[in-house]
C-alpha cells in the first residue's frame, strides 16, 4: 500500500501534457424570447447526455442571452427555468460538422402563479446507471405512509431484517447517508432515525456499490444515499401531507414543507410527524446441554410499540453574488415512545414436558433528541466549472431508554416457587459530533476534471449504562453489572480524484488517505483501548462505449468499516433472563477490496458482476452459554468473507398503460473463521432475490402500482434465514388540476412477511419466528401550495454525513 501514493502521482503527472494540450471544441448559445418585455431572471442548466459528470449552469439576471463555450462534441440537454415562466428543455447536438449552435428559446409566461402546474415526464421507479441504482420514491404509490426504513426494504439488492439491520447483496457494512450526510449512528439508532422519517419526505434513494475516493471510505457494501424532497424555482411553494393507516393498530403521518426564493435569499423549512403503533410476535424454541442433560426452552413474547416522531429543518441561503453563496441549516428531531412486552418462558426436559415457567412483563419508555447545525459556503470560480465549497458541522444525539423487567416464577402447577425478580436497565447516551470539510473541483479542460478535498471529524460518545435491582421497594445500582463507557474518535482524511474522458472511454482514478485516533474507556471495568493508524484507499473505474447503446464498465475500491460506537461498549443488555447482548471493546476495523464489472444497454438493461473479499469481518453472532443455559448476542472479528454477486435489471413495457421492471440478484457468500464459539466455522450459501414493480396508467389522472419481492434461503453470519416474500399494492387519483393527490395502499397484501431463523452453528440448536405487523391499509392526501416550479434549496453534503452512520 505504501507504493500506491507514488504510483498515483506518477499516473497523474503522465497525463498532464496530454491534458493541457487538448483543444477546446464546440459552443452553444441562445436567446430567451417571450411576448412580455418584463425583466427575466433565469437559470440555464446544461448536461452532457453521455457523461453524467459534465454539467454547467448559468444564471441570468435581467438578461436574455447566454452561451456555453469549450464544449466537447456530443449530445446535450438544456433546461431553462425562468421566474414567472414555464420551464422548458431541449436536446442539442454539436459535432465537427456543426460545432457552433445558436438557438432561440421561446418561454411562455405563467398567468396564475398560484394555480400553475408544470407537468414533466414521470421518472421510472427504478433507474440504473453504470455506477449506481436510483429508486425514485416521491411518485411511488406503494410507498405511501411508510417510514424510510420500510421504503428502503423495497430497494433492489437491499435487505432489512426484522430488527432494522440493513444489508446489501449479503453484506452488512453499508454506509447510510441522508442528503449526502453521514448519520454516525449504530444499527438500532439508525433504525430509529429512519423510522422517524416518513416516505412523504423522501425524493429518492441511491445505491452506489463502488464509490470513488471523494466519499468516505466507510462501507464495504457501498453507500446508500437517502435524498429528501426539495422545491424547484423562484417564488413561494410548499406541500401539505396527511395520512392514516391501520393494520392491527392505528398509524398516522402528517407534514408541511415551505420554500421561498428571491434574487438574494432562499428560505426553506419543513416539519413532519408520524405516530406508529406496531405489534410484534416472537417465538423461540431452543435446546441447551450442560454436558449431562438437555434442557428445552420455549420463549414466546408479544410486544406492542408506540412511537411519536417529529422531524424538522430550517435553512437559509444568501446569494452574495452570482458566484458565491453562503448557507445555514438547522435540523433535528424529537421522538418518544413506549413498549409493552409480555412474554412466557417454558422450561422442561422436552418441548412437551414443562417443569417450570417464567412470566415476564417488561415495559419500556424511550426518548430521542437530535440537533444539528451546518454552515456552508460555495464559490463558482469560473464558467468552466471550477468550484470551491466548505462545510462546518456540529450535531448532538441524546437518547434515554428505561426498561423494567418483572419476572414471576411458577412450577408445573402454576404455583409460585420463588420470589419475583424485578430489575431495570437505564441506558442514557450522549453523542457529540464536530466536523469540517473543504472540496475543490478544477476542470482542466472540457474532458478532464481534477478534484481534491480535506475533512476532519471529532466524535465523542458517553454511555452511562445502569443496572438496578428493586430491593425493599427501592432501586439499587448493581455496580457489577453497570458500566460507564466513554469513546472518543478523530478521523482526518484527504482525497484526490481525476476524471478523464476520451472519445469513447471515461476513466476515474482516486486515492483517499485517512488517519484514525480512537480511545475507548470502560470506567467501571478500568479497561482503556487506544488506537492510532493510517490507511490508504485507492479507487479506480473505467467506462467504455462499445456503441451508442452499449456500455461496459469496471471499478475497484478499497473500503473500511469501523465498529459502531454501541458495539464497542462492553455493557450487558438484557432481553429476558436467558437472552442478552454484550459489546466488545476490542473490535478491530474490517477492510474490503471490492471489484465490479457492469454492462449497460440503452441505459435500461443493466448487468453487473461483483466480487469482494473482507478481512477481519465484523459480525453479529448469537452464541450459547451452556453452563448458564443462556443465549447471548455479541460482535466479533471473524477471519474473512468472500462474496460474489450477479445483478440483472431490466424495465419491460407490456402495453401502453402497463410497465414492468424486474431486478434479479444472485449472491454467493462464504464466511470463514478458525475460531467461532470454540469451533472452525466455514459456511457458504447461494441466495436469490427478485424484486418486481408494475405501474399502470388507468386514466390521465388515475394510476396504480403493484410491487413484490422474493428472497430465497440465506446465511447471514450465524443465522440461517428461511425464504420469504411479500406483495404491495397502491392506487393514486389526482384532483384539482393535479394539485391534490389521493393515494390508497396496502402493504404486505398476503401478510406473508415473516422472519424464520435457525442456527448456522452446529453447536447451537434453536428455531426463531418473528412476525411484525406488516399488512397495513393506508390512505394519504397531498396538496401542493403555490408554484410548482420553485428553485430548489441547495443540496448539501455536510461534513458529518459519514460519522452519523455509525451511531447505533
Amino acid at each position: 500500500m505504501k507504493q500506491i501514493a507514488p504510483l498515483f502521482i506518477l499516473l497523474f503527472i503522465s497525463y498532464m501534457p496530454e491534458i493541457m494540450a487538448q483543444d477546446k471544441n464546440g459552443k452553444i448559445s441562445g436567446i430567451l424570447i417571450s411576448e412580455k418585455t418584463k425583466p427575466i431572471t433565469a437559470n440555464i442548466d446544461l448536461k452532457n447526455l453521455a457523461d453524467a459528470m459534465f454539467t454547467k449552469s448559468i444564471s441570468l439576471d435581467n438578461q436574455r442571452k447566454f452561451s456555453f463555450e469549450n464544449l466537447p462534441y456530443g449530445s446535450y440537454f438544456i433546461s431553462v427555468n425562468a421566474a414567472g415562466f414555464k420551464p422548458i428543455s431541449e436536446k442539442v447536438n454539436i459535432s465537427a460538422n456543426e460545432p457552433y449552435i445558436e438557438k432561440n428559446f421561446k418561454i411562455e409566461e405563467v398567468t396564475n402563479d398560484l394555480g400553475s402546474i408544470t407537468i414533466l415526464g414521470k421518472k421510472p421507479f427504478i433507474e440504473r446507471f453504470a455506477d449506481k441504482i436510483i429508486m425514485n420514491v416521491e411518485n411511488s404509490i406503494v410507498a405511501t405512509g411508510n417510514t424510510a426504513l420500510e421504503v428502503l426494504s423495497k430497494m433492489p439488492g437491499v435487505l432489512v431484517n426484522q430488527d432494522g439491520a440493513i444489508s446489501v447483496r449479503g453484506k452488512s457494512g453499508v454506509n447510510i447517508l441522508i442528503d449526502g450526510k453521514s448519520t454516525f449512528l449504530s444499527n438500532e439508532q439508525l433504525a430509529t432515525r429512519l423510522k422517524s422519517l416518513s416516505s412523504s419526505e423522501l425524493k429518492s434513494i441511491e445505491l452506489i456499490t463502488n464509490p470513488s475516493s471523494k466519499y468516505d471510505a466507510e462501507g464495504n457494501a457501498g453507500i446508500i444515499n437517502i435524498k429528501l424532497k426539495k422545491n424547484a424555482e423562484f417564488g413561494t411553494n410548499g406541500n401539505i401531507e396527511l395520512g392514516f393507516g391501520y393494520g392491527k393498530n392505528p398509524k398516522s403521518n402528517s407534514g408541511i414543507s415551505i420554500n421561498h426564493r428571491n434574487r438574494n435569499f432562499n428560505v426553506f423549512g419543513n416539519f413532519a410527524n408520524n405516530n406508529n403503533k406496531y405489534q410484534e410476535d416472537l417465538s423461540i424454541n431452543r435446546i441447551t446441554n450442560d454436558g449431562i442433560i438437555n434442557t428445552y426452552f420455549h420463549q414466546y413474547n408479544t410486544q406492542i410499540r408506540s412511537s411519536h416522531n417529529n422531524n424538522y429543518k430550517l435553512g437559509l441561503d444568501y446569494f452574495i453574488d452570482k458566484k458565491n453563496t453562503v448557507g445555514f441549516i438547522y435540523s433535528g428531531y424529537f421522538n418518544s415512545g413506549h413498549e409493552s412486552s409480555n412474554g412466557v418462558i417454558d422450561i422442561g426436559t422436552s418441548l412437551n414436558k414443562i417443569d417450570s415457567s417464567i412470566v415476564a412483563n417488561n415495559p419500556t419508555s424511550n426518548k430521542y433528541r437530535n440537533q444539528a447545525y451546518n454552515i456552508n459556503y460555495k464559490s463558482i470560480i469560473d464558467t468552466l466549472g471550477q468550484e470551491f465549497s466548505a462545510d462546518l458541522d456540529y450535531a448532538e444525539y441524546l437518547s434515554e431508554e428505561n426498561t423494567v423487567y418483572n419476572n414471576n416464577f411458577s412450577d408445573i402447577n402454576g404455583n409460585q416457587y420463588k420470589a419475583p425478580l424485578t430489575f431495570r436497565n437505564l441506558t442514557p447516551s450522549l453523542i457529540k459530533i464536530k466536523a469540517a470539510k473543504i472540496d475543490y473541483s478544477l476542470p482542466i479542460n472540457a474532458n478532464t476534471k481534477f478534484e481534491l478535498g480535506l475533512k476532519s471529524s471529532w466524535v465523542s460518545t458517553d454511555n452511562d449504562f445502569r443496572f438496578e435491582n428493586l430491593i425493599d421497594a427501592k432501586w439499587q445500582n448493581d455496580l457489577a453489572r453497570s458500566n460507564h463507557f466513554i469513546y472518543d474518535e478523530n478521523i482526518n482524511a484527504a482525497y484526490t480524484n481525476l476524471k478523464k474522458k476520451f472519445k469513447t472511454t471515461s476513466i476515474e482514478v482516486g486515492l483517499r488517505v485517512e488517519q484514525t485516533n480512537s480511545k475507548g474507556n470502560s470506567i467501571n471495568e478500568q479497561k482503556i483501548v487506544k488506537r492510532s493508524y493510517f490507511d490508504f484507499f485507492p479507487s479506480f473505474s473505467v467506462n467504455q462505449d462499445l456503441s451508442e447503446n452499449n456500455q461496459l464498465g469496471f471499478s475497484y475500491s478499497r473500503r473500511i468499516d469501523r465498529p459502531d460506537y454501541k458495539s464497542l461498549n462492553p455493557f450487558i443488555y438484557f432481553v429476558d433472563l436467558y437472552t442478552f447482548s454484550q459489546g466488545n471493546p476490542f473490535l478491530n476495523p474490517q477492510y474490503t477490496n471490492a471489484f465490479q464489472l457492469s454492462y449497460n444497454y440503452k441505459k435500461e438493461l443493466n448487468v453487473s458482476f461483483g466480487y469482494s473479499v473482507t478481512n477481519s469481518l465484523i459480525l453479529d453472532v448469537l452464541l450459547p452459554n451452556d453452563d448458564q443455559k443462556t443465549l447471548y448476542q455479541t460482535v466479533l472479528n471473524l477471519d474473512k468473507q468472500l462474496s460474489y454477486d450477479l445483478t440483472i435489471g431490466y424495465p419491460t413495457p407490456i402495453t401502453k398503460f402497463w410497465n414492468m421492471d424486474n431486478t434479479f440478484t444472485t449472491t454467493y457468500n462464504q464466511i470463514i473463521s478458525a475460531d467461532l464459539g470454540g469451533i472452525d466455522y466455514n459456511r457458504k450459501k447461494i441466495n436469490l432475490a427478485i424484486n418486481t414493480n408494475h405501474s399502470f396508467t388507468i386514466t390521465p389522472s388515475t394510476s396504480a402500482e403493484l410491487s413484490g419481492e422474493f428472497v430465497s434461503a440465506q446465511i447471514y453470519g450465524t443465522y440461517a434465514i428461511k425464504p420469504y416474500y411479500g406483495i404491495d399494492f397502491g392506487l393514486k387519483k389526482s384532483l384539482l388540476n393535479k394539485r391534490l393527490n389521493l393515494k390508497f395502499a396496502i402493504n404486505d397484501v398476503l401478510n406473508s412477511r415473516i422472519a424464520r431463523i435457525s442456527s448456522a452453528l452446529s453447536t447451537l440448536s434453536y428455531n426463531l419466528s418473528q412476525k411484525q405487523e406488516s399488512r397495513i391499509f393506508r390512505i394519504s392526501l397531498n396538496y401542493s401550495l403555490g408554484s410548482n416550479a420553485i428553485k430548489a434549496s441547495r443540496e448539501r453534503k455536510t461534513s458529518v454525513t459519514d460519522e452519523e452512520g455509525r451511531i447505533k
